[in-house]
């Protein structure tokens, strides 16, 4: 539970801030209230399937750092383009996805960092923990 808020939060706050920055230069709508809570609405959905998908590929045993990334971004692609197109933030077809990625990318390699660097301290946190116990 504790990863799903982080993602969420992480995620939430880096695609608003873009959405933000992009909208000063006319790359994007104006944000509004129905467009931060669908922007939510993403962040929670993405969240979610990334925790199960990374119970997926705990059992299939994915080990390496680039298929992980691969797979999270494959999620990420495919819930705001699906959200994006059931909320009418951008038309159904192959030009939403040059319209979600310079957004979309940024965001996943801030959220990614961000939740890397937090496993990390949580893994050196136990560490610490098991070495003071010895």
């Amino acid at each position: 539970m504790k990863k799903i808020v982080i993602i969420t939060c992480s995620s939430f706050t880096a695609i608003v801030l873009l959405f933000a920055l992009f909208s000063t230069f006319n790359m994007v709508p104006e944000l509004s209230k129905s467009i931060v809570l669908q922007l939510f609405t993403m962040a929670v959905s993405i969240s979610v399937l990334m925790f199960f998908g990374e119970k997926l590929s705990d059992k299939l045993v994915v080990s390496s750092m680039a298929v992980d990334a691969l797979i999270r971004v494959l999620i990420c692609y495919l819930v705001v383009f699906v959200e994006g197109c059931l909320f009418g933030m951008f038309p159904f077809g192959w030009k939403a996805i040059a319209y979600i990625s310079p957004i979309l990318i940024p965001g996943f390699v801030i959220t990614y960092a961000i939740g890397y660097f937090t496993i990390v301290d949580c893994a050196n946190e136990i560490n610490k923990n098991i070495n003071q116990k010895k």
